[in-house]
């Protein structure tokens, strides 16, 4: 994603749907998931994506749109790899403008930011960006965008990059010496709110230096402006390279001690998440970003949504809210056991009784049958038969499944078993 930022943005253009972190690869958001803040418009990036080429399990390119193959089409997102090897993409792109207006109000209780981000995300006129960042659980940062060409005032000297006493200002929030865009955020609730403008090539991955908040749990002192100043410029570590070095003990402790979670719900059961989110987890600042999702029928895939949590012209989309909890739980903090099965799996069942569905890149700790009511595989299952997959490419569930000794399902397996509703994973 950053090498598209810095190709696509000094030409005026930038992804459909361009995902937040630079290392996030094209490959990984269309075959997983991958959203924005303007995914409440735009829906996920696969409803950005135009084309596939793909090499089947027998050696044959196929390029695949929505009118030649629909239902091969429609089944690749959320796919994983379990069609094939995704070697190319055609995907769509979208003019901006060189800053964006940014808005922010202050919610004090988890009603209020159900009710408004309900309001803003379904309405008509809604902005193109909308976010929130919840920093306890009555209070949040509700974030709304637009993009601007230019600045009141900006003929008063050259303020794109520093920030300004004249209001609005201008705040090129990336540059390394900066506070984490996070912990400027949380400065607005103590004003009751504001609005500012940011450079649009700093806005697009506002997140990446921080790694959301992840970053102060790997380096606490990393938000101090010493280290920003002398050492902020490296950026932050690559967590995929943490992940490849990381032993099988560490990862049992870090599952133990840590959270990284989403939970895709609807945008009317968000007071609710909120407050189930602060029992199992107690971890702040939460990341809110709605989506919208369509109902295609027989070809919604993986995210078949319910008909209650339909809205719009037709009740053809609905919007849900990705509610996501990185870092360490309250109890891990407070020197108490934290149970990650028992919190996991309860966020989990509540997920999918509401109509939801689980980020397929954190821990999961349902079983293949739970994996399975959860995402509807009828589309793919069809699609896998039909390309003779199933000796060739792993089940999605196959992949995202815990590695041995993370969690133990056999109770819960062997329940299913008894009642004969157990499916291999």
């Amino acid at each position: 994603m950053g090498d598209i930022s810095d190709f696509l943005t000094p030409l005026g253009f930038a992804l459909e749907v361009n995902v937040e972190m630079e290392s996030i690869t094209v490959g990984g958001v269309a075959l997983g998931f991958g959203m924005e803040v303007n995914s409440h418009l735009k829906g996920f990036f696969q409803e950005t994506v135009l084309e596939y080429e793909m090499v089947s399990s027998t050696g044959d390119i196929l390029t695949v749109d929505a009118e030649s193959d629909p239902d091969l089409f429609y089944a690749i997102p959320w796919s994983c790899g379990a069609l094939g090897f995704l070697t190319a993409l055609k995907v769509k792109i979208h003019p901006i403008k060189k800053f964006v207006r940014l808005r922010y109000e202050i919610t004090r209780s988890p009603q209020e930011l159900c009710d408004k981000m309900t309001r803003l995300s379904e309405s008509s006129d809604a902005p193109t960006f909308l976010e929130a960042t919840i920093f306890d659980k009555n209070t949040a940062v509700l974030q709304m965008g637009d993009f601007a060409d230019s600045v009141p005032n900006e003929s008063q000297g050259d303020r794109r990059f520093i920030d300004s006493p004249i209001k609005p200002s201008v705040n090129g929030i990336n540059w390394w010496w900066k506070p984490f865009y996070y912990k400027w955020l949380e400065t607005f609730i103590a004003k009751g709110g504001g609005e500012e403008y940011i450079p649009y090539s700093h806005y697009c991955h506002r997140f990446t230096r921080s790694i959301f908040w992840e970053i102060e749990d790997m380096i606490p002192f990393s938000n101090h402006p010493l280290y920003r100043f002398f050492w902020g410029w490296m950026g932050a570590p690559e967590v995929s390279l943490l992940k490849l070095f990381q032993g099988p003990v560490i990862r049992q402790a870090s599952v133990s001690a840590h959270v990284v979670q989403e939970s895709i719900c609807p945008v009317r059961s968000l007071s609710n998440c909120i407050e189930n989110f602060d029992g199992w987890f107690g971890v702040y600042p939460l990341l809110v970003f709605p989506l919208r999702v369509y109902d295609r029928g027989t070809r919604s895939g993986f995210l078949t949504p319910h008909k209650r949590n339909l809205h719009g012209p037709g009740k053809k989309w609905g919007i849900w809210v990705d509610v996501g909890a990185y870092g360490a739980p309250r109890e891990v903090k407070e020197g108490r056991n934290w149970d990650p099965k028992v919190n996991v799996r309860g966020m989990e069942h509540w997920t999918r009784d509401e109509g939801g569905w689980q980020a397929c890149y954190t821990d999961m700790f349902c079983t293949h049958r739970e994996f399975r009511e959860m995402f509807n595989h009828e589309l793919l299952d069809k699609m896998r038969a039909r390309l003779r997959c199933e000796d060739a490419f792993p089940l999605p569930y196959t992949k995202m499944k815990p590695e041995k000794g993370i969690v133990d399902l056999a109770a819960e397996e062997a329940a299913e078993k008894a009642k004969g509703t157990f499916v291999k994973g």
